[in-house]
């Protein structure tokens, strides 16, 4: 795989990504996050070497800004006007963003307690902000808002672009351990797109030699208040069943159906999930930013607590060398968050 190391963004893999004009790409310099060791923390939880995705560094402050500028890219080439999308929060900042950078529009539709700093991204990229009540019906309403405006629908399970745009996540992951795969990864979960990139570009970079050294081992966290893969796992289904009454924090990982889930049990089949409470995964950012200074949202906290899981059970041995996705900055958590962390 060709790789232009003169940029520092995720366009360093643009030969392995669908955009194909250069001059239409839609870019804030996103990807090329930094992957920090994390000593003490390893230390702490009993892992030879931790080391931490910050993915809190992208423009808009999480991973969905590699899926919003490759999405968004594609669709410019195509001369595409707008795009609609249902979201809990982050992808929507994310979309309405890339999408005002295009010069498109963009309606994002989110439930009633959205993440302020998300509401405000929206509305200050000048995107259509839709408050929705019943969640269950909002890529319904996604999909007849993109028929009726003639926008693009760029929800989660209807565009396969988004894995593409992840998977430069997983690229950078091997080329900054200098092209040799860590034993595991960790990454937060609700739809399980991040997962499925993860494996699409680890099995790229193998198929075609460009790292070295056996398949990372892919392991799903979710919060126990929304859990259906990790219930799933646990339980040995090929499929995961609806979840019932969501209790997470306010933002992402509310997925109570993923439409690729028996896609991501495949995915962490050699690998496996955990579900923690918020508790454990607000404590393990804490912990993990009081110890080794990297700021970790909650939903990064979340793969913390279940690596602690996964290595207290001999899931993951203590010689291994682990990756966890912090997916987002905790400057965009709920301020309980915050307030937890004032009184550490």
């Amino acid at each position: 795989m060709k790789v232009d190391t003169s940029l520092g963004s995720l366009w360093r893999y643009a030969a392995a990504l669908p955009a194909e004009q250069p001059d239409r790409r839609v870019t804030l310099d996103e990807g090329w996050t930094p992957l920090v060791d994390a000593p003490r923390t390893a230390s702490a939880l009993g892992c030879r070497r931790l080391l931490i995705k910050d993915e809190g560094r992208n423009p808009t402050g999480s991973f969905k800004d590699r899926s919003a500028a490759v999405t968004v890219s594609c669709l410019r080439e195509r001369g595409a006007t707008g795009v609609v999308l249902s979201s809990t929060g982050n992808a929507g900042a994310a979309f309405a963003v890339y999408a005002a950078r295009a010069g498109i529009g963009c309606v994002a539709i989110v439930p009633e307690d959205v993440l302020e700093a998300n509401a405000a991204q929206i509305r200050h990229a000048g995107a259509e902000l839709r408050i929705h009540k019943d969640w269950t019906t909002a890529p319904m309403l996604a999909a007849e808002m993109a028929g009726r405006l003639g926008y693009e629908d760029v929800s989660a399970a209807r565009t396969n672009l988004r894995i593409e745009g992840k998977k430069t996540l997983g690229f950078e992951i091997a080329e900054q351990l200098g092209w040799v795969f860590p034993n595991a990864v960790v990454c937060p979960t609700g739809g399980g797109t991040g997962i499925l990139a993860l494996q699409a570009a680890f099995r790229q970079l193998s198929e075609t030699g460009r790292a070295r050294g056996p398949l990372p081992r892919l392991f799903a966290s979710q919060y126990d208040g929304c859990a259906p893969i990790a219930a799933a796992h646990r339980d040995g289904r090929r499929t995961p069943l609806p979840w019932g009454e969501v209790t997470t924090p306010r933002g992402g990982m509310r997925t109570p159906l993923p439409a690729s889930g028996a896609l991501v049990l495949a995915a962490i089949a050699d690998g496996g999930a955990h579900a923690v409470s918020a508790g454990a995964a607000f404590g393990a950012a804490a912990a993990a930013s009081s110890r080794d200074g990297i700021p970790v949202g909650p939903e990064g906290g979340t793969a913390l607590a279940a690596l602690a899981a996964a290595l207290a059970s001999g899931e993951i041995g203590s010689q291994s060398c682990v990756v966890a996705v912090n997916t987002a900055t905790p400057l965009k958590a709920d301020p309980e968050f915050g307030a937890m962390l004032v009184g550490q």
